[in-house]
């Protein structure tokens, strides 16, 4: 049942779009403005200083390469892995892949923070075993190379998850004809199956490559040692100079938008002209290839990756919180216990948690009434504003947050310095995921069901609050706990627009980074680590119990 047009209705969008406009729209507008100004007035004295200073570039070109680097080692990583869960009989794939997943929910920080203590030249638990067997130091996450395997390592699950589905999508008939043209398993893999899911490859690669160029704590904490900084690391450099210096950050953010703008231009001009169409109208069994004598080494391949990935960094930050300092050999609870006394811990822990809440709270609020809009009326302008919800997630986060630190500085109401500012920036960011996860259930609710609730004597309201809003509850739920998580480990929005007293715990671990003790920070990463885990752990709980239910009630 379709909505038409009326006063409410215009009531409605005009409330929707003061809050659409300054949370997402305008901050965008306000990067390219500033990268224009100077004094108020147009000049290109912005552009000319950052294009005219070598140290610009070099973080360009770092930013480039270590983001190309990444989205390579995830997708040389993430793709075999993808293919062994979804089209092979791997023993265990189903727990495996659950496995190979949680490195999502591992803040990239707190990841780094791990390698940090597993690969560093001196201090590195590895570089310290192989010292004492005899064997020349080789491992060094303080260079290009590190960081660029830290990052990809931690960007495949993203490729395996876009990957396997589309795998599972895919026909085996087609493979099968492969065969009987005579290629062999790793020729028909190459050639018909990865040819085939080329588009899922490159949207997952795009979306590496856009996560990793507006990373900020991982590529600061393994390259400042070395002074191999990002355009991230630039930004937030303007930002404490005094004072700070919005024109070179606004241009360093477009520098991020263009980045991004790009790979999406590069992944539409590889897939124009073909087609990849392999879901038709006829139905297919997925078949399972047998792996035979290679099924041990993929499962090596797997434990592998699950130990590097998960198992390693986790250990290590265990042992160097428990640890008195950095590999003393004494270990000790004291080290957490005063973590866990510290009330400068729990009053920054309630801020994360509190404004993790409210602004994954208003950002399914908002996707619920996009995401309704633009399913369930017909009132013109509902894909405008559904694009432009959409729009921000495309943007680097340090990127989209200089845009709302330009739009709150001046404006005379009590939202900078406040974690107001913090709650509207991460909802004008991420409220897309909300949409998607909204419309999804939505689509799958036939109109007929509010139209029968309509012709029982339900108002519109009552319509959509007995009968719309249980059914796509569990889109909501699911929208809600993917935000909070990504608000819990937030960094590279937050690093620019926090204060004393809207400090986030992903602030307070990268402040104790900052100060070089290492047992602080890994008990810190573990405690943040544990927030991420449960905050998985009930995102499948709540989906479960929610299936279960929608199962009995039929």
């Amino acid at each position: 049942m379709r909505s038409r047009f009326s006063w409410r209705s215009t009531l409605g969008i005009g409330g929707l779009l003061l809050l659409i406009m300054p949370l997402m729209v305008i901050p965008l507008g306000l990067i390219l403005a500033q990268a224009f100004l100077v004094d108020g007035k147009l000049s290109f004295g912005n552009v000319t200083q950052v294009m005219g200073s070598l140290s610009y570039w070099g973080s360009l070109a770092n930013t480039v390469m270590i983001s190309l680097g990444a989205t390579a080692v995830a997708s040389v990583l993430g793709v075999p892995l993808a293919w062994l869960f979804a089209r092979s009989d791997l023993a265990g794939r189903v727990w495996l892949e659950r496995l190979a997943e949680l490195p999502m929910f591992i803040p990239p920080f707190v990841g780094a923070v791990a390698w940090t203590l597993l690969g560093a030249p001196r201090i590195g638990i590895a570089n310290l075993i192989l010292r004492k067997l005899g064997v020349p130091e080789f491992i060094d996450v303080y260079t290009m190379r590190g960081m660029i395997w830290v990052m990809g390592l931690y960007l495949a699950p993203y490729v395996i998850m876009i990957v396997a589905s589309a795998l599972r999508s895919l026909d085996p008939s087609l493979e099968e004809a492969g065969q009987m043209s005579g290629l062999t398993r790793i020729g028909t893999a190459r050639r018909i199956t990865l040819a085939l899911v080329r588009p899922a490859i490159s949207s997952s690669a795009v979306l590496c490559f856009s996560i990793s160029i507006g990373l900020f704590g991982t590529p600061v904490v393994l390259g400042w040692t070395r002074q191999i900084l990002v355009v991230t690391a630039r930004i937030w450099m303007s930002s404490q100079a005094v004072p700070p210096d919005f024109g070179v950050m606004a241009v360093l953010a477009v520098y991020l938008m263009t980045l991004s703008a790009l790979s999406l231009w590069l992944q539409q001009r590889l897939l124009r002209g073909r087609s990849y169409t392999t879901v038709t109208g006829k139905g297919f069994r997925a078949r399972r290839l047998k792996l035979g004598r290679l099924g041990a080494p993929a499962l090596a391949l797997v434990i592998v990756y699950l130990i590097l990935s998960v198992a390693a960094p986790i250990a290590v930050l265990a042992a160097a919180a428990l640890s008195t300092y950095t590999w003393s050999g004494v270990f000790s609870l004291k080290t957490a216990q005063e973590i866990l006394d510290s009330d400068d811990t729990w009053y920054t822990l309630r801020n994360s948690v509190w404004i993790s809440v409210v602004a994954a709270t208003l950002a399914s609020m908002l996707g619920l009434a996009v995401a309704w809009l633009r399913q369930r009326s017909k009132i013109r302008g509902r894909a405008l504003i559904e694009a432009l919800v959409l729009l921000p997630v495309s943007v680097p986060g340090i990127a989209f947050g200089v845009g709302v630190m330009l739009v709150w500085i001046k404006v005379p109401l009590p939202v900078y310095g406040t974690a107001l500012i913090l709650i509207f920036a991460l909802a004008g960011r991420f409220s897309a995921y909300s949409v998607r996860a909204v419309s999804a259930n939505l689509m799958q609710v036939h109109p007929e069901l509010e139209e029968a609730g309509r012709i029982a004597g339900l108002g519109r309201f009552a319509t959509f609050r007995r009968i719309t809003l249980p059914l796509v509850m569990p889109g909501i739920i699911a929208g809600w706990v993917l935000l909070f998580s990504f608000f819990i480990t937030e960094l590279s929005m937050v690093i620019l627009l926090y204060t004393t007293e809207s400090r986030t715990f992903s602030v307070l671990s990268f402040e104790t980074w900052n100060t070089g003790f290492f047992s602080e920070l890994a008990a810190l990463s573990l405690i943040q680590l544990a927030i991420g885990m449960s905050v998985a752990l009930g995102a499948r709980v709540l989906m479960r119990s929610g299936f279960n239910a929608e199962t009995s009630s039929t």
